[in-house]
């Protein structure tokens, strides 16, 4: 690792990196450098840069602090300071422009954090060597000027171009510092590693060994996280991992470990199809009692609930049919649903397929629109029948004779046979 006194730069061609300086984004580098403070981007942002992607969001580091940027804003017309919970850790989120707006968070550079189980400190620096020394990952630990002059200071650069994904220091303090990134580290493996089975074994002892720490984080945070690994490319090899590392128990997850050699076959069997990542995720779960205790930890969507619950209760129910339609099964089961929302059902229906592994007829039956069963009691009214108890009997055989016809069967065709 590059010492905390060296920094190794590269320049950017302008076409790589000047389409993302707005003229908002532009004008709070102005507004800084007025104040002789120095302000770069960090991050996720220059590391995509350097990948070739264009970045979804983008940060900012500084050398002033909090009181400093509130004076530099202060009266400003073209800037808005939305107030969060952020600016005790050193961050302002600031909206630039009058016409068109641009949302940017800037933070103050950090030299350490310290934690206690949730209650949190930070120390602030005005040196940005120190500040890229205590990021979590060297990859994640560049920053760029508005010249598009990059800063590596942890041979993060180096790092990138060969797929390692480095922790930077001494990887338990990083760990202690912010638990979360126990998870960010296999987020970033799964992203960037060539090899799923490249893991440096020192990280994953440190891993092992801060286990623990998970359970002081919120379950927003690692169901953000378990989603975005559950829809890389190494999905199944990375929660094999993660259950390897005794992670499971803090984080809500069976403790057992026998579906995760299922759980790798699934996804290798249906990854083309982009499962949702409950529908992987659900082969780890034997009973709704598991399945519920994960939902109170990592507090999910009603989305990803029921559609955890409709595979947990359905996964061995609905299967495919003997007959020349193998999925005669899930359309009778769509048409015989009388659930409002028969769109979700549709889509849940089609995760199940994908957790069964019946890939082949995913096309077909997202091609499909669940034909409407168009006879109902005020027909048989108006063809002659009175006595109101028959409807529902007949109502019914008459439904089967429509399903029987593979639903081709027309209005008139059906009031012709009573």
């Amino acid at each position: 690792m590059t010492s905390p006194s060296s920094v190794r730069c590269y320049q950017l061609n302008p076409s790589e990196y000047t389409c993302l300086f707005s003229p908002q984004l532009l004008y709070l580098f102005s507004l800084f450098h007025e104040y002789d403070h120095s302000i770069r981007l960090v991050g996720g942002a220059v590391r995509d840069i350097l990948l070739g992607v264009t970045p979804h969001d983008i940060d900012l580091a500084t050398t002033a602090t909090t009181s400093d940027m509130m004076k530099i804003i202060q009266g400003d017309s073209n800037i808005e300071l939305v107030y969060t919970r952020a600016e005790h850790f050193g961050t302002l989120t600031m909206i630039v422009g009058t016409t068109i707006r641009r949302t940017f968070q800037v933070t103050t550079l950090k030299q350490c954090i310290i934690r206690h189980g949730r209650d949190v400190q930070v120390q602030f620096t005005d040196n940005w060597s120190v500040d890229a020394q205590q990021r979590d990952l060297t990859i994640n630990s560049l920053s760029m000027d508005e010249h598009g002059m990059i800063y590596d200071y942890t041979n993060g650069i180096d790092d990138l171009k060969l797929n390692r994904i480095c922790f930077n220091g001494n990887i338990l303090a990083r760990l202690q510092e912010n638990p979360i990134r126990i998870l960010r580290y296999f987020r970033f493996f799964g992203q960037l590693s060539a090899d799923p089975y490249a893991h440096d074994e020192t990280v994953l002892d440190a891993i092992r060994r801060s286990a623990i720490l998970l359970q002081d984080v919120p379950g927003e945070k690692i169901w953000l996280e378990l989603k975005m690994i559950l829809t890389n490319r190494f999905a199944g090899h990375l929660i094999r991992t993660i259950l390897q590392q005794q992670l499971a128990p803090f984080m809500g997850l069976p403790e057992s470990s026998e579906g995760m050699f299922e759980l790798e076959n699934r996804w290798l069997r249906c990854m083309n199809y982009q499962p949702q990542p409950i529908t992987l995720l659900m082969t780890l779960f034997e009973d709704q009692g598991e399945f519920d205790t994960f939902c109170q930890r990592i507090k999910c969507s009603s989305h990803d609930k029921n559609l955890g619950q409709f595979l947990l209760h359905y996964r061995y129910v609905i299967q495919p049919s003997n007959n020349p339609d193998m999925l005669y099964s899930y359309k009778d089961f769509l048409i015989n649903s009388h659930l409002t929302q028969q769109d979700t059902l549709h889509e849940f229906v089609i995760e199940l397929l994908k957790y069964q592994g019946h890939i082949l007829v995913i096309n077909e039956l997202k091609q499909w629109s669940i034909p409407k069963f168009t006879i109902n009691a005020w027909d048989l009214r108006e063809n002659g029948l009175t006595s109101s108890h028959r409807f529902p009997n007949l109502l019914r055989k008459l439904r089967e004779k429509w399903k029987a016809s593979k639903y081709k069967m027309t209005k008139s065709e059906l009031i012709d046979l009573f």
